[in-house]
């Protein structure tokens, strides 16, 4: 059966109720949201630096004077590097002769990060204990921030509020980037809103394009644009899909999560979001109606830096995201009613996450609102997304929330106060509000994730594994209502965690001494190397001879900090198949003339067991030849290569391919064509 592809995927949140407050809070019977008031000036407090701290690349062999040229073209007027020392673990200090705002280094930072010799550079800081905010509604509201059982960004905020070179993708509704929280927190984004179509057949996967734009709301489809027009819709605007699509004013959703994420901190406005140093990239796919499967998948692909032209070539040439963002949240969803339909659709879904994974970004999914259970719900469910369960103030999962398989961190979900406007219909003025949903939950685990990638901590599968070994949970919030539990800010960035993976040096071979590094780490006094035969250990320590036991089979390192700040569960690791060694020859004339067909018999030698696989030969680079070698070829064959028709001197590569347990090899003949 045909995956759904085009079906709308409709956004799961509560109703939406304004209510302006001159000043206190108005309750309003029955609802979840109320709009809050707060100064429409403010001014943004210094962020002091007295220098740079680079990694280098762990790989090279470099000094920090190295730096100092390409460093000092970058500085504002009148600063210069006074000193360029190294300090451990290939680190180094570049100090300046002044201090200066840590925003005026971000075109020197730039540079650094460019050389390939350096991994990343940050401003040496000037940091004070237990940041906080200045920003009217952290102290009354935020209590996703800093209550006890919200994200404890505040303590986070000592170690990072996050780099602007972080950036976090809002899949939602579009943005209003005149927001006066969200000025300068904000990357190029772009519109996946696609125009009008009608369902052909009962599932959808038949459509024809009606030719308008309701849905979208500005007039037409896919665009640069990922301005939010509003999505306010009256009884018949969304009628060529279906019924079930009631009037409702616009939600400024995108905005909302937006605010969540990354709202500009110490400007005396609003709120302060989680991750404030951070970028957020808006990438709009939720319309009036929601948003197709489709938009969203090919969302995601833009999002990650791939190529959305080699999935979908009905909207001509996309040009690729320049600035890719590391984290991708989706604060949206549907509940099917079906398992075996949830696992249809999440085919479709884990697609996708495996594009935006393998080029470096964590996915981040709202688990729903339906009161229900979550192995219903799409994308969140589906292989590669972090599931994210919302909680109250004391810890316990929201009555909303759903639960069940596959929840896999929790975060505060109940009256959030963001970023919004009060308009309507379109946008009018910017004001900040409360809502509740698993959508104000995603973001705050987007932004912690943001903040583990703003210290280095950047695969997609070790971010996963910081985020649940630092999280909290509440007595009362099983793990099947709240996954891990609440996810902690302050704990992720202060956790011993690996910055990159062990290496296993060469390949493993039966009989030779293996030897893998221990990675790069921050936080760890202590790392301990373990090798895996399949899935039982094997030995311990930086080195390990294979045995024959393990030919054929897959050789894994796995490095685990030891001390006060590991964490169990936090882990890299990587592997390698191990294989014999194998020496190819072969033995063909020196002389060939062009219309003869030259004889060549091949012989491939090793010590554990008869090759088998594919000898490949090559005139150059062309291939000119393909057998196969059998195992009672006795690791020799003979056979005819083709004429070769251009006289002169040849270059001919004889390779054996290699098998699951011997490694490949080759030899090099010349021969002249007369």
């Amino acid at each position: 059966m045909r995956l759904r592809l085009r079906r709308p995927s409709i956004i799961v949140t509560a109703a939406f109720t304004s209510i302006v407050l001159a000043a206190g809070v108005v309750p309003a019977a029955g609802q979840d949201e109320v709009l809050l008031e707060a100064p429409m000036r403010g001014t943004d407090d210094p962020q002091p630096a007295t220098g740079l701290i680079v990694q280098f690349d762990e790989d090279v062999s470099a000094v920090p004077e190295d730096l100092v040229e390409d460093v000092a073209e970058e500085l504002p007027d009148g600063l210069e590097i006074t000193e360029a020392e190294a300090g451990p673990e290939d680190l180094a200090l570049l100090s300046l002769s002044d201090e200066v705002d840590a925003t005026e280094l971000d075109e020197a930072i730039d540079e650094l990060e460019a050389r390939p010799d350096v991994a990343w550079a940050i401003p040496n800081g000037i940091r004070f204990p237990q940041a906080t905010a200045n920003d009217p509604l952290y102290t009354s509201d935020q209590w996703n921030l800093h209550g006890t059982w919200g994200v404890r960004a505040d303590r986070a905020w000592d170690v990072t509020t996050g780099r602007p070179s972080v950036r976090v993708a809002v899949i939602d509704t579009g943005i209003l980037k005149s927001h006066p929280d969200l000025k300068g927190r904000l990357a190029k984004g772009r519109d996946f809103v696609d125009r009008d179509y009608r369902c052909l057949n009962v599932t959808c996967t038949k459509t024809r394009s009606t030719g308008t734009s309701r849905s979208a709301g500005d007039g037409n489809g896919w665009d640069s644009n990922p301005a939010d027009p509003g999505n306010w819709r009256t009884a018949s605007t969304c009628r060529h899909l279906g019924p079930e699509f009631d009037p409702r004013t616009s939600s400024w959703h995108g905005t909302h999560v937006a605010g969540i994420i990354a709202a500009k901190r110490n400007n005396r406005l609003g709120i302060a979001g989680i991750a404030p140093g951070v970028k957020v990239q808006a990438v709009r796919a939720l319309g009036r109606c929601g948003g197709s499967d489709w938009d969203i998948a090919m969302s995601i692909v833009w999002a990650s830096g791939a190529k959305v032209r080699a999935y979908d070539k009905k909207h001509g040439k996309i040009k690729v995201n320049p600035k890719p963002s590391q984290v991708i949240n989706l604060s949206l969803g549907s509940s099917v009613n079906t398992a075996a339909r949830a696992a249809k659709i999440c085919r479709f879904y884990a697609k996708f996450a495996a594009v935006a994974r393998k080029r470096g970004a964590t996915l981040v999914a709202a688990a729903g609102n339906n009161y229900g259970n979550h192995a219903l719900n799409v994308p969140s469910s589906c292989p590669g997304y972090i599931a994210v369960a919302a909680t109250t103030t004391a810890g316990a999962k929201a009555d909303f929330s759903n639960q069940g398989k596959g929840i896999d961190v929790a975060a505060p979900g109940v009256r959030i106060p963001s970023t919004y406007n009060t308009g309507a219909r379109g946008p009018s003025t910017h004001a900040w509000a409360l809502m509740s949903g698993t959508s104000m939950a995603a973001p705050a685990v987007s932004a912690t994730a943001a903040l583990a990638y703003s210290v280095g901590i950047s695969h997609p599968v070790v971010v996963e594994r910081v985020l649940k070994a630092t999280a909290r949970r509440a007595g009362g919030c099983s793990v099947a209502q709240c996954g891990a539990g609440v996810v902690d800010a302050d704990a992720v960035v202060r956790v011993a965690a690996p910055l990159t993976a062990p290496k296993i040096v060469g390949t493993p071979r039966p009989g030779r001494t293996a030897r893998s590094t221990r990675g790069r780490w921050r936080n760890a006094s202590a790392v301990r190397l373990t090798w895996y035969r399949g899935s039982k250990a094997v030995a311990q320590g930086r080195t390990y001879t294979p045995t024959r036991a393990d030919l054929g089979r897959r050789l894994t390192v796995r490095a685990v900090a030891t001390g006060s700040t590991s964490r169990p569960g936090i882990y890299h690791e990587s592997s390698k198949v191990v294989k014999a060694a194998t020496r190819t020859s072969a033995k063909m004339p020196k002389r060939v003339s062009k219309s003869k067909r030259a004889k060549v018999t091949v012989r491939v030698a090793s010590s554990y067991g008869r090759p088998t696989g594919k000898i490949i030969v090559r005139d150059g680079k062309k291939r000119i030849k393909v057998v196969k070698i059998k195992a009672k070829h006795r690791g020799k064959i003979t056979f005819r290569l083709p004429t070769i028709a251009k006289k002169g001197k040849h270059r001919i590569r004889i390779v054996y391919g290699g098998n699951g347990k011997l490694s490949k090899s080759s030899v090099v003949k010349k021969i002249r064509v007369r």
